[in-house]
């Protein structure tokens, strides 16, 4: 389990050098490019889920795990991939997703 939470982290680390990742819901809304996936983490709320509803892409929560500790950054609540391929490769991780729609 621990091996799979360090995979997930890495592709994460892999979006973020090269900028296809957007961190929290005011960038995500604010977005004009096309997202690919959009992730919560575990302990976001309800409202804020409702509030990114209309994007047109994937929704994943991750399931008893902090965003913030596998991006490395303090308080991340919601992040959005815009690279199809890493959020593809993210996504092979359904033992730790729960999927939205």
């Amino acid at each position: 389990m621990q091996e799979t939470i360090n995979k997930l982290s890495t592709y994460l680390g892999f979006c973020i050098k090269s900028n296809s990742i957007l961190f929290g819901v005011d960038n995500i809304v604010k977005s004009k490019k096309k997202l690919d996936l959009i992730i919560f983490c575990s302990t976001t709320n309800e409202k804020t889920i409702r509030s990114l509803q209309n994007k047109d892409c994937l929704m994943v929560k991750l399931k008893d795990l902090l965003l913030s500790d596998l991006v490395k950054r303090d308080n991340v609540k919601v992040v959005a991939i815009k690279n199809n391929n890493l959020a593809k490769a993210i996504l092979s991780f359904d033992e730790l997703l729960i999927k939205l729609n």
